[in-house]
């Protein structure tokens, strides 16, 4: 390490005289900064036992002066009123310096004495300085100042500073424990700014190192090299990025369902809840050392996944309850994150279940034929769905329908329903993917007023059943509807029958009570007992609900009359009555009367109906 060191002798009057004395000293070097650590001193001191005292105050100052920088820098100065015999003034201070770019620097030490005062013993204003020293030189290495990041298909930039010509220069791309990974040597001396181009080659090494990131961590690196060894290194981290890198693929759908793929002869179009939607995914592509990750369906705001085998994927959706075309986004993606997104507009066919407007109606409301049209509302499909109309009927008490009929699309048919029943009316609407089933109840053909020219009988809601008779809702006018409760003393119009062939005592139907349940007469003829004890009549028949009952003994005018609930004799009343229990009828015998050929006759409704 270099020093040096100057003394001289300051003269002052009456033989006084004093030391002023600088040196400097190189305490170590910083290759890496380029500069020395310098300590300096200077001090003035009495010879010959010289002394001097004044109240204006002397300076001390140090400097130092180098071929870098040409001036004297401060270093440190002391402030005093004067110098004792045998005393010592001392300042001192330690600085780095900076050397030339070539770490060469020469240098002195310099020292100024300033005179305070007037004193005739106190010596005048001197300087002192050391002699030019060379400092020890400092080797200077090639520096990286800057590097810069990069893409995977861009060229990283190096900045480098270099005032030494011994040693070639490396540059390095370093990744990990990596050292030798890519290099480029510059030659000795090299200095500026260099754009190391990688092959392609290189940067796939580098993408190699990142298959799950979309950066890799690098470091720049800049050597001294003697040889193949590295002298010194110099360097700097950044980042290369991968980009461009986004996956590719192949992608369609299809109606996989052999059902509607026959109706509409293109797997292209989807039908609404009932084709088997398939989407396809192939061809799927990672790149620069990327896996393929994921690939996902988004319809309608649902998200389908599927797995991938190799670069094929299939999507089983299923179907779809959406009326119009809408988009499937397909999105992959690789192990980088880097995603790509394709979408298919799925072409869709609205269906729903067929439906219709029906129109059943018996002529002028009460013949049996009835006429039927219905008028049917079903998907096209594009004009390849067609419907079909059937309709097939029964009776309301029957317990099956009959065979199918067929019907046209809005055109109105023809059915023969017997106005004496109530019908129930089955109509299937079938297109070629479904079908709906209405079923309807058509009433008898009753009008509101009837007039039977034969029997001379007016009918309201109903056909009458007796001759000369004014009938309401089924019943003689004054009848009521309900088992009849009438005793003796009522009085009861009614109609006299003539011919008891028209009461069979065979069961018959005679029309349909008021819940539509069929109504049916039986007559039952008997000899009254000659005593007064009940006479039971055991019908056999499984009654619901007796709706009427009648009673009567061959009378005057050789006709019968029915009253309910007594027996008449001519224009008499005779207090016997008739009484129903279960499916038995009780009558109340009479001595005065026994023996006498008489009739019952019972309409009811039954359990089986």
């Amino acid at each position: 390490m270099a020093s040096a060191s100057n003394y001289s002798t300051l003269y002052a009057s009456y033989g006084a005289y004093y030391g002023l004395s600088v040196s400097f000293t190189e305490n170590s070097t910083s290759v890496a900064n380029n500069t020395s650590n310098v300590t300096l001193s200077a001090s003035l001191s009495s010879q010959n036992r010289s002394s001097w005292s004044s109240s204006s105050a002397s300076t001390l100052t140090l400097y130092w002066h180098d071929n870098r920088e040409n001036y004297d820098r401060y270093v440190s100065s002391i402030s005093f009123g004067g110098v004792g015999s045998g005393e010592t003034k001392t300042t001192s201070g330690t600085i780095d310096v900076t050397h030339n770019s070539d770490g060469s620097l020469s240098g002195y030490a310099y020292v100024y004495f300033g005179k305070g005062g007037t004193s005739s013993y106190a010596p005048s204003s001197s300087g002192l300085q050391t002699n030019w020293t060379v400092l020890t030189t400092i080797a200077r290495y090639p520096t990286l100042t800057s590097g810069s990041n990069f893409t995977d298909i861009q060229n990283p930039v190096y900045t480098i500073a270099n005032s030494n010509t011994t040693y070639n220069v490396r540059v390095k791309i370093e990744v990990g424990t990596q050292y030798q990974l890519i290099t480029r040597d510059l030659g000795v001396g090299f200095k500026g700014t260099y754009t190391l181009e990688l092959t392609e080659s290189e940067r796939n090494t580098l993408r190699a190192l990142t298959p799950n990131s979309k950066t890799l961590a690098v470091r720049e690196t800049v050597c001294a090299m003697s040889g193949n060894t590295e002298i010194n290194v110099s360097y700097r981290d950044y980042t290369m990025t991968i980009v461009d890198a986004s996956p590719t693929f192949d992608s369609s759908y299809l109606d996989s369902n052999s059902t509607t793929t026959a109706i509409t002869g293109d797997n292209q179009q989807i039908i609404r809840n009932q084709s088997t939607l398939e989407i396809d995914v192939s061809n799927a592509t990672a790149y620069k050392y990327a896996t393929l990750s994921s690939i996902k369906a988004t319809i309608n705001g649902t998200i389908y996944n599927a797995t991938l085998s190799g670069g094929n994927a299939t999507f089983n959706i299923g179907t779809l309850n959406v009326s119009t075309n809408i988009n499937a986004v397909l999105t992959l993606t690789d192990s980088r994150g880097f995603t790509a997104t394709q979408t298919l507009e799925l072409e869709i066919l609205n269906w729903e279940l067929p439906t219709a407007i029906i129109n059943l109606q018996r002529e002028n409301n009460y013949y049996s034929n009835t006429n039927i049209n219905v008028d049917a509302n079903y998907s096209s499909l594009d004009s390849h769905n067609t419907i079909t109309l059937k309709t097939r009927y029964k009776k309301v008490t029957d317990s099956s329908y009959g065979s199918y009929v067929t019907l046209q699309d809005n055109v109105t048919s023809t059915l023969n329903l017997d106005n004496n029943y109530q019908w129930d009316v089955q109509v299937l609407v079938q297109d070629l993917l479904g079908q709906t089933t209405y079923n309807l109840t058509l009433d008898r053909g009753i009008p509101i007023i009837f007039f039977d020219r034969l029997k001379r009988s007016m009918g309201i809601n109903c056909f009458p059943e007796y001759s000369t008779s004014l009938e309401l809702n089924g019943n003689p006018v004054g009848a009521s509807n309900n088992t009849y409760n009438a005793s003796a003393t009522d009085t009861y119009s009614c109609n006299y029958i003539n011919s008891l062939n028209t009461y069979s005592t065979s069961e018959q139907r005679i029309g349909t009570w008021i819940n539509n349940k069929p109504l049916y007469r039986k007559v039952f003829t008997f000899t009254t007992p000659s005593n007064d004890d009940d006479y039971i009549i055991n019908t056999g028949l499984s009654m619901d609900k007796i709706i009427k009952v009648y009673g009567g003994i061959a009378g005057a005018s050789g006709g019968v009359t029915p009253i309910p609930y007594a027996i008449w004799f001519g224009t008499t009343p005779y207090y016997t009555t008739f009484r129903v229990s279960a499916n038995k009828i009780y009558y109340k015998g009479s001595s005065a009367y026994g023996n006498t050929s008489a009739y019952a006759i019972i309409e009811y409704t039954k359990t089986t109906d």
